[in-house]
Parts: structure tokens; sequence; C-alpha cells
């Protein structure tokens, strides 16, 4: 062995007895939305069936009941109030607009299985983008990305959440 191998190993014999004295651990245990199964209400229409569609594949839920209340379910999700509303935020010449504002909110109750309150989560997000009219399929993509992007940035808040409320528990 030469010497810088066993400088290498000492310096990671050294940071492992560190590691583990302070009870450091690999985050073993994480949850989150991870392997849960997963009972979401809500009103039947576009923004949700696609904010659905969204939590189940980037989830990782074990299983998902849309709009079907199961005992087995870890979790319970209402969803109250989710819109996406789109605003013009700057004129142009010839009062045309050139920029354009999406804004998201998602309102929404969670109820863990062994817990008797709801927690009840409201998530807010806005974007801005460029508008022209003469390339509406394009402004169409951008607005197809922008909510995928929202619908992602609340399922990790959502996941967040839970994280932090398990970990209030344990």
């Amino acid at each position: 062995m030469t010497i810088l191998a066993k400088k290498t190993l000492l310096i990671f014999l050294v940071a492992s007895l560190f590691f583990s004295g302070c009870d450091y651990k690999l985050r073993d245990s994480y949850q989150g939305l991870n392997n849960l199964v997963v009972s979401v209400s809500f009103e039947e229409n576009n923004i949700n069936k696609d904010f659905t569609i969204a939590l189940e594949r980037q989830a990782g839920l074990k299983k998902i009941y849309l709009n079907e209340v199961e005992e087995d379910s870890d979790l319970k999700i209402k969803i109250l109030d989710h819109k996406i509303t789109r605003y013009s935020s700057a004129l142009g010449a010839g009062a045309r607009t050139k920029e354009a504002r999406m804004e998201y909110l998602l309102k929404m109750s969670l109820n863990l299985k062994g817990k008797k309150d709801n927690l009840v989560l409201e998530f807010k997000d806005s974007s801005y983008y460029s508008f022209d009219e003469s390339r509406i399929l394009a402004i169409e993509e951008v607005e197809k990305r922008l909510r995928e992007n929202f619908f992602k940035n609340a399922i990790k808040r959502i996941n967040f959440s839970l994280l932090n409320l398990l970990n209030e528990n344990s």
C-alpha cells in the first residue's frame, strides 16, 4: 500500500468514526410520498386530472386512488382549490401584449393515517414569459411547460411538508 492510499484510508476511517459518533446516517428512512398508498379527492376538471397524473408519475407512490376513499390509504389528499390564471403584464405598441404572467394556486387538505388533525397546505407560484401573438403554438408549448413545472414544484412542497410532519412526530 502506498502512503497516499494509507492517508486516504485513514481519513476515511476518521470521517466515518466522526459521523457515526454524532449519530449521522444516510437517509435510509426517507419517506415523504415515497411508497405510500394515497387517496386523492378532487373536482373533475382538466387541471386536477393533469395534477394527479403528475403526482402518480413523479412521487413514487405505491398506489393511488382517485376520488375513492380507501381505508388502507396512508394519506388522504383533498384538493380544495386549484387553478392557473393567465394575465397580460406588459403592453407594447398598439396595446398588444408583449409579456404574460401565469399564476398558480393549489390549496389542499392532507390527512395522514393515525393523525386526527388535517393539515391544510396552500401553494402559490407565478411565472412571466414573452408573449407574441404570431407564435401561438410556441406560446401553448411554453404554457404547457410552465404547468408541468408548477405541478413538479407543488409535489416537491407536499413531500417537504410531509417530511416535516413526520419529523415532528418522531
